[in-house]
């Protein structure tokens, strides 16, 4: 990513995280907060209490506000990274201080090689070109230990809340002309089991767990995959 989209980016999710002011935007907000909340924490506490011993270093790549966080928080040392100084200040409101916060690119960690013991994030590969999520991949993998996860919460492009939302910006931009955007573009949503597997293994990752059921009302691809250590 070259420094002005990076730029552009930031702008553009600190706007995303900044207050909103419409009815429609604020309805949004209230019903993701449920959302992460009552059903996605639950899922996250699943994956990262199987996968990773209590205590161990955790990098949340695209942190956001850290409402998922919120309990497992209390048992993992948590490093919470996001580009936007609003993500980063909304996440510290949620969580107080028990993480360590980063304002960086996910492209670019500042932390040195073989850091953290599993890095997870939600709804963060969608909004980068297949391109640029290999680019983010490898760099997990430099600051991953060796036998270091990822776990990913991916939305395929036929999850339910990709066409809700996809349904509420046809009604919003196309019937109602409004010009509403909740959220930023989501251009790279994970097309198959296959196509995820593909951008893993380009990035030096091996798949060894891909979930898509009720747990989170079919919403994401949960993605497990370790470091390919032949590579």
């Amino acid at each position: 990513m070259t420094k002005t989209k990076m730029i552009k980016e930031q702008k553009e999710w600190d706007n995303y995280w900044k207050k909103k002011k419409t009815k429609s935007q604020t309805a949004y907000r209230v019903i993701a907060k449920l959302y992460r909340q009552l059903i996605i924490r639950r899922v996250l506490n699943s994956f990262i209490e199987k996968n990773f011993r209590k205590g161990a270093n955790l990098l949340h790549a695209g942190s956001g506000t850290g409402q998922v966080d919120e309990d497992i928080i209390n048992s993992y040392k948590i490093t919470a990274l996001d580009l936007s100084k609003e993500a980063i200040k909304l996440y510290k409101l949620t969580n107080g201080g028990k993480a360590k916060l980063i304002q960086a690119s996910i492209f670019n960690v500042p932390v040195a090689p073989a850091t953290f013991d599993g890095i997870y994030n939600l709804g963060v590969m969608e909004h980068f070109t297949k391109e640029e999520n290999i680019k983010i991949l490898k760099e997990f993998r430099r600051i991953l230990k060796t036998d270091g996860k990822i776990v990913l919460f991916w939305p395929p492009r036929f999850g339910l809340t990709v066409m809700f939302l996809n349904s509420l910006h046809f009604i919003f931009n196309n019937i109602l002309r409004k010009n509403i955007r909740l959220h930023p573009e989501e251009i790279s949503l994970a097309r198959s089991k296959k196509h995820v597997e593909e951008i893993l293994n380009a990035s030096g990752f091996k798949l060894i767990e891909f979930y898509f059921g009720p747990a989170d009302l079919f919403t994401h691809y949960v993605i497990l995959a370790k470091k390919d250590t032949k590579r």
